[in-house]
């Protein structure tokens, strides 16, 4: 566990195949973070990282992201304190009796981020075009002026042929991404819990 400075503050050395229940039902150091779901997750170490599963938490579990990673449909990502959702706008279709869609022109939106205020509430609402869209402080399509937690020019989403991205642009405090469950963390991950930060070593 780290603290706020980035150094180690605590650490829980896990056996082989042992299960870390996280949660504010398992005790310390999860039984005070009113962002956990009582029964939140597990963490089990694997030979090429440790396994999260999130057990439909409300609040989820994230991963720094190094680079760029794939997002898709419905995954979620933090920049600073902010919490955006990714979906993807495909082309209209008509109904399968022909009745074409009523909506506002579409000049070539392929995918939409909201920013959430809750995990399942959205304030406002951005439409990707072209390119893509950038985000940052004081620089970007998406700018948070007021989050000292965001970089100047902190991210940015696209998608080429291959898939749709988030790629972290240098920021001083990285971008996180909501782990879906299930997956292997890499050993070296940083991971946000709650509002506790991890750093996942070989022990």
């Amino acid at each position: 566990m780290l603290g706020p400075d980035g150094s180690p503050v605590g650490e829980r050395v896990l056996t082989p195949g042992e299960v870390l229940q996280i949660g504010r039902a398992a005790g310390p150091p999860w039984d005070e973070d009113a962002y956990l779901d009582n029964d939140h997750g597990a963490l089990t170490p694997e030979p090429n990282g440790i396994r999260a599963e999130d057990h439909g938490s409300l609040n989820g579990i994230y991963v720094k992201i190094h680079g760029r990673v794939e997002i898709q449909n419905g995954d979620q990502f933090r920049v600073g304190q902010e919490l955006l959702h990714y979906e993807d706008l495909p082309e209209p279709t008509p109904t399968d009796d022909g009745t074409e869609r009523m909506g506002s022109p579409n000049p070539g939106y392929w995918g939409r981020l909201s920013l959430l205020v809750e995990p399942t509430v959205a304030s406002q609402a951005f439409a990707i075009e072209g390119e893509g869209l950038t985000i940052g402080r004081e620089h970007g399509d998406i700018t948070f002026p007021h989050d000292g937690y965001v970089s100047g020019s902190h991210c940015r989403v696209f998608g080429d042929d291959t898939g749709v991205f988030v790629e972290d642009l240098g920021s001083s405090n990285g971008t996180y991404m909501r782990v879906r469950s299930g997956s292997v963390l890499p050993y070296g991950s940083l991971v946000l819990i709650g509002q506790k930060l991890f750093q996942l070593d070989r022990a």
